[in-house]
Protein backbone atom coordinates (compact mmCIF):
# COMPACT_ATOMS: atom_id res chain seq x y z
CA UNK A 1 0.00 0.00 0.00
CA UNK A 2 1.19 3.25 -0.76
CA UNK A 3 1.85 5.89 1.58
CA UNK A 4 1.27 9.60 0.96
CA UNK A 5 1.04 10.91 4.29
CA UNK A 6 0.22 14.79 4.17
CA UNK A 7 0.78 16.27 7.61
CA UNK A 8 -0.97 19.47 8.56
CA UNK A 9 0.61 20.58 11.83
CA UNK A 10 1.23 23.69 14.30
CA UNK A 11 -2.64 23.75 15.67
CA UNK A 12 -2.23 24.56 19.20
CA UNK A 13 -4.27 24.66 22.05
CA UNK A 14 -4.17 24.66 25.70
CA UNK A 15 -6.54 21.57 27.50
CA UNK A 16 -9.88 23.16 27.82
CA UNK A 17 -10.60 23.91 31.33
CA UNK A 18 -7.40 23.71 32.25
CA UNK A 19 -6.88 26.08 36.10
CA UNK A 20 -4.95 29.26 35.28
CA UNK A 21 -1.70 29.34 37.70
CA UNK A 22 -0.54 32.90 38.23
CA UNK A 23 2.27 33.84 39.94
CA UNK A 24 2.13 34.90 43.52
CA UNK A 25 3.00 38.48 43.03
CA UNK A 26 0.55 38.81 40.43
CA UNK A 27 -2.43 36.82 42.31
CA UNK A 28 -1.52 39.07 45.34
CA UNK A 29 -2.09 41.96 43.13
CA UNK A 30 -5.39 40.59 41.25
CA UNK A 31 -7.01 39.62 44.74
CA UNK A 32 -6.06 43.05 46.00
CA UNK A 33 -8.07 44.57 42.36
CA UNK A 34 -10.93 42.73 42.92
CA UNK A 35 -11.31 43.70 46.71
CA UNK A 36 -11.34 47.11 45.57
CA UNK A 37 -13.71 47.27 42.84
CA UNK A 38 -16.13 45.85 44.92
CA UNK A 39 -16.04 49.17 46.88
CA UNK A 40 -19.20 51.06 46.48
CA UNK A 41 -17.40 54.61 46.74
CA UNK A 42 -14.84 53.63 44.03
CA UNK A 43 -15.42 56.45 40.69
CA UNK A 44 -16.90 54.60 37.27
CA UNK A 45 -13.61 55.92 35.64
CA UNK A 46 -11.26 54.77 38.39
CA UNK A 47 -13.07 51.33 38.28
CA UNK A 48 -12.76 50.72 34.61
CA UNK A 49 -9.10 51.58 35.03
CA UNK A 50 -8.44 48.95 37.28
CA UNK A 51 -10.44 46.44 36.02
CA UNK A 52 -8.51 47.06 32.73
CA UNK A 53 -5.33 46.11 35.02
CA UNK A 54 -6.40 43.16 35.99
CA UNK A 55 -7.29 42.05 32.46
CA UNK A 56 -4.08 42.46 31.23
CA UNK A 57 -2.77 41.17 34.11
CA UNK A 58 -5.03 37.72 33.63
CA UNK A 59 -3.92 38.13 29.88
CA UNK A 60 0.09 38.18 31.00
CA UNK A 61 -0.21 35.02 33.43
CA UNK A 62 -2.01 33.11 30.95
CA UNK A 63 0.38 33.52 28.12
CA UNK A 64 3.10 32.84 30.57
CA UNK A 65 1.49 29.61 31.67
CA UNK A 66 1.35 28.41 27.78
CA UNK A 67 4.88 29.02 27.25
CA UNK A 68 5.86 27.06 30.30
CA UNK A 69 3.35 24.41 28.73
CA UNK A 70 5.08 24.67 25.87
CA UNK A 71 8.27 24.42 27.15
CA UNK A 72 7.79 21.41 29.15
CA UNK A 73 5.61 19.88 25.77
CA UNK A 74 9.28 19.52 23.69
CA UNK A 75 11.32 19.03 26.63
CA UNK A 76 9.38 16.00 26.92
CA UNK A 77 8.80 14.47 23.78
CA UNK A 78 13.09 15.32 23.44
CA UNK A 79 13.32 12.95 26.61
CA UNK A 80 10.78 10.56 25.04
CA UNK A 81 12.01 10.03 22.01
CA UNK A 82 15.23 9.54 23.09
CA UNK A 83 14.33 6.79 24.94
CA UNK A 84 11.68 4.95 22.90
CA UNK A 85 13.11 1.73 21.55
CA UNK A 86 13.74 0.36 18.29
CA UNK A 87 10.35 -1.54 18.05
CA UNK A 88 11.57 -5.30 16.56
CA UNK A 89 9.41 -6.23 13.34
CA UNK A 90 7.68 -9.72 14.15
CA UNK A 91 5.17 -9.79 11.86
CA UNK A 92 5.15 -11.96 8.43
CA UNK A 93 4.09 -10.13 5.28
CA UNK A 94 3.42 -13.42 3.01
CA UNK A 95 2.64 -11.36 -0.24
CA UNK A 96 6.86 -9.00 0.29
CA UNK A 97 8.20 -12.08 2.02
CA UNK A 98 9.64 -9.39 4.69
CA UNK A 99 8.78 -8.59 8.43
CA UNK A 100 7.03 -5.47 9.86
CA UNK A 101 6.58 -3.85 13.10
CA UNK A 102 2.60 -4.23 13.58
CA UNK A 103 0.19 -1.45 15.15
CA UNK A 104 0.24 -3.80 18.71
CA UNK A 105 3.73 -4.26 18.62
CA UNK A 106 4.68 -0.51 18.58
CA UNK A 107 2.13 0.40 20.89
CA UNK A 108 3.04 -2.60 23.54
CA UNK A 109 6.78 -1.57 23.26
CA UNK A 110 6.80 2.17 22.65
CA UNK A 111 3.44 3.36 24.45
CA UNK A 112 4.28 2.87 27.69
CA UNK A 113 7.31 5.00 27.13
CA UNK A 114 4.81 7.47 25.97
CA UNK A 115 2.56 7.69 28.38
CA UNK A 116 5.53 7.73 31.04
CA UNK A 117 6.67 11.14 29.78
CA UNK A 118 3.20 12.50 29.56
CA UNK A 119 1.53 12.39 26.49
CA UNK A 120 -1.50 11.27 25.17
CA UNK A 121 -2.37 10.62 22.08
CA UNK A 122 -5.40 9.69 19.59
CA UNK A 123 -6.76 9.18 16.52
CA UNK A 124 -9.96 9.91 14.79
CA UNK A 125 -11.10 8.88 11.31
CA UNK A 126 -12.27 12.32 9.38
CA UNK A 127 -14.08 10.95 6.53
CA UNK A 128 -12.23 11.45 2.81
CA UNK A 129 -10.48 13.95 0.71
CA UNK A 130 -11.13 14.57 -3.02
CA UNK A 131 -9.00 12.15 -3.81
CA UNK A 132 -10.59 9.15 -1.78
CA UNK A 133 -7.91 9.04 0.63
CA UNK A 134 -8.81 8.36 4.52
CA UNK A 135 -8.82 11.62 6.77
CA UNK A 136 -7.19 10.72 9.98
CA UNK A 137 -6.95 13.54 12.40
CA UNK A 138 -4.32 13.38 15.21
CA UNK A 139 -3.61 15.04 18.48
CA UNK A 140 -1.44 14.73 20.90
CA UNK A 141 -2.02 16.30 24.28
CA UNK A 142 0.76 16.78 27.27
CA UNK A 143 0.26 16.45 31.17
CA UNK A 144 1.33 19.96 31.29
CA UNK A 145 -1.41 21.61 28.81
CA UNK A 146 -0.15 22.02 26.00
CA UNK A 147 -1.21 19.63 23.00
CA UNK A 148 -0.47 19.52 18.87
CA UNK A 149 -2.94 18.24 16.42
CA UNK A 150 -3.40 18.00 12.61
CA UNK A 151 -4.62 15.54 9.72
CA UNK A 152 -2.84 12.44 8.00
CA UNK A 153 -4.27 11.68 4.14
CA UNK A 154 -3.50 7.99 3.63
CA UNK A 155 -4.74 6.00 0.69
CA UNK A 156 -7.30 3.00 0.78
CA UNK A 157 -5.72 -0.15 1.20
CA UNK A 158 -8.29 -2.10 -1.20
CA UNK A 159 -6.54 -3.50 -4.16
CA UNK A 160 -4.23 -6.05 -4.20
CA UNK A 161 -0.86 -6.91 -6.73
CA UNK A 162 -2.76 -6.24 -9.90
CA UNK A 163 -5.35 -3.39 -9.49
CA UNK A 164 -8.21 -5.98 -8.25
CA UNK A 165 -10.30 -4.95 -5.91
CA UNK A 166 -9.43 -7.71 -3.07
CA UNK A 167 -11.69 -6.30 0.00
CA UNK A 168 -14.74 -5.23 0.85
CA UNK A 169 -15.42 -1.33 2.21
CA UNK A 170 -15.35 -2.33 5.68
CA UNK A 171 -12.45 -4.24 5.14
CA UNK A 172 -10.70 -2.18 3.17
CA UNK A 173 -11.44 0.60 6.00
CA UNK A 174 -10.23 -1.23 8.82
CA UNK A 175 -6.85 -1.85 6.85
CA UNK A 176 -5.90 1.52 5.91
CA UNK A 177 -7.34 3.21 9.50
CA UNK A 178 -5.16 0.06 11.32
CA UNK A 179 -1.92 1.20 8.57
CA UNK A 180 -2.49 4.76 9.38
CA UNK A 181 -2.16 4.62 12.72
CA UNK A 182 0.66 2.92 12.51
CA UNK A 183 2.31 4.90 10.44
CA UNK A 184 0.97 8.56 12.39
CA UNK A 185 2.36 7.08 15.46
CA UNK A 186 5.62 6.33 13.95
CA UNK A 187 6.29 9.31 12.26
CA UNK A 188 5.04 11.71 15.34
CA UNK A 189 7.53 10.23 17.55
CA UNK A 190 10.36 9.45 15.47
CA UNK A 191 9.82 5.43 16.52
CA UNK A 192 12.17 3.67 14.23
CA UNK A 193 11.53 -0.20 13.49
CA UNK A 194 14.22 -3.06 12.98
CA UNK A 195 14.83 -6.84 12.61
CA UNK A 196 15.20 -8.82 15.62
CA UNK A 197 18.70 -9.79 15.80
CA UNK A 198 19.18 -11.86 18.96
CA UNK A 199 20.13 -9.16 21.20
CA UNK A 200 22.62 -7.41 18.92
CA UNK A 201 22.52 -3.82 18.68
CA UNK A 202 21.15 -2.79 15.34
CA UNK A 203 23.09 0.07 13.70
CA UNK A 204 21.78 3.00 12.38
CA UNK A 205 21.80 2.30 8.70
CA UNK A 206 19.90 -1.24 9.13
CA UNK A 207 17.11 0.66 10.06
CA UNK A 208 17.21 4.07 9.01
CA UNK A 209 14.13 4.78 6.69
CA UNK A 210 13.94 7.13 3.65
CA UNK A 211 12.23 10.72 4.35
CA UNK A 212 8.95 11.81 3.02
CA UNK A 213 10.36 13.35 0.46
CA UNK A 214 12.46 10.63 -0.85
CA UNK A 215 9.07 8.60 -0.71
CA UNK A 216 7.73 11.00 -2.89
CA UNK A 217 10.69 10.90 -5.51
CA UNK A 218 9.84 7.12 -5.93
CA UNK A 219 6.85 7.14 -6.24
CA UNK A 220 6.64 9.28 -9.19
CA UNK A 221 9.14 7.41 -10.67
CA UNK A 222 7.08 4.30 -10.06
CA UNK A 223 4.07 6.46 -12.13
CA UNK A 224 6.43 7.54 -14.46
CA UNK A 225 7.55 4.43 -15.63
CA UNK A 226 4.17 2.86 -14.78
CA UNK A 227 5.29 0.04 -12.53
CA UNK A 228 3.42 -1.76 -10.29
CA UNK A 229 3.72 -0.38 -6.45
CA UNK A 230 3.24 -3.55 -5.00
CA UNK A 231 5.82 -5.67 -7.10
CA UNK A 232 8.28 -3.12 -6.64
CA UNK A 233 7.86 -3.78 -2.70
CA UNK A 234 7.70 -7.35 -2.94
CA UNK A 235 10.88 -7.20 -5.04
CA UNK A 236 12.80 -4.84 -2.79
CA UNK A 237 11.49 -7.07 0.55
CA UNK A 238 9.60 -4.44 2.48
CA UNK A 239 5.81 -3.49 3.29
CA UNK A 240 5.48 -0.27 1.67
CA UNK A 241 7.60 2.46 -0.14
CA UNK A 242 8.03 4.21 2.76
CA UNK A 243 9.74 1.28 4.51
CA UNK A 244 12.57 1.31 1.98
CA UNK A 245 15.87 1.55 3.98
CA UNK A 246 17.83 4.85 3.18
CA UNK A 247 20.55 3.00 1.86
CA UNK A 248 18.57 1.65 -0.71
CA UNK A 249 17.23 4.58 -1.97
CA UNK A 250 19.68 5.44 -4.47
CA UNK A 251 20.19 2.16 -5.95
CA UNK A 252 16.67 1.98 -6.70
CA UNK A 253 16.05 5.52 -8.10
CA UNK A 254 18.88 4.42 -10.59
CA UNK A 255 16.76 1.34 -11.70
CA UNK A 256 13.86 3.00 -11.76
CA UNK A 257 15.65 5.92 -13.98
CA UNK A 258 17.32 2.94 -15.94
CA UNK A 259 13.67 2.02 -16.93
CA UNK A 260 12.70 5.32 -17.46
CA UNK A 261 15.15 5.55 -20.09
CA UNK A 262 14.67 2.73 -21.86
CA UNK A 263 11.18 3.40 -21.98
CA UNK A 264 12.04 6.88 -23.77
CA UNK A 265 14.21 4.95 -26.32
CA UNK A 266 11.69 3.04 -27.70
CA UNK A 267 8.90 5.69 -28.15
CA UNK A 268 12.12 7.77 -29.64
CA UNK A 269 12.36 4.86 -32.18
Amino acid sequence: MNAKTEIMVDHEHRTAGQTLSTRPDQDGMISMIERVVMSPEIPIDRLEQMLALKERMEDRAREDDERQAKKAYFAAMSKCQSEIPVVIKRQRNTHTNSNYADLAAIEQQAMPVIHGHGFAVSFQPDGYNEKGELRIKWEISHAEGHSRNGVGEIPVDAAGAQGKVNKTGTQAFGSTATYGRRYLLCMLFNISTGDDRDGNKVREDDIKTITPEQVKVILALLDETDSDTERFCQIGRINSVPDMLAKDFESAVALLNAKKAKMAQKVAS
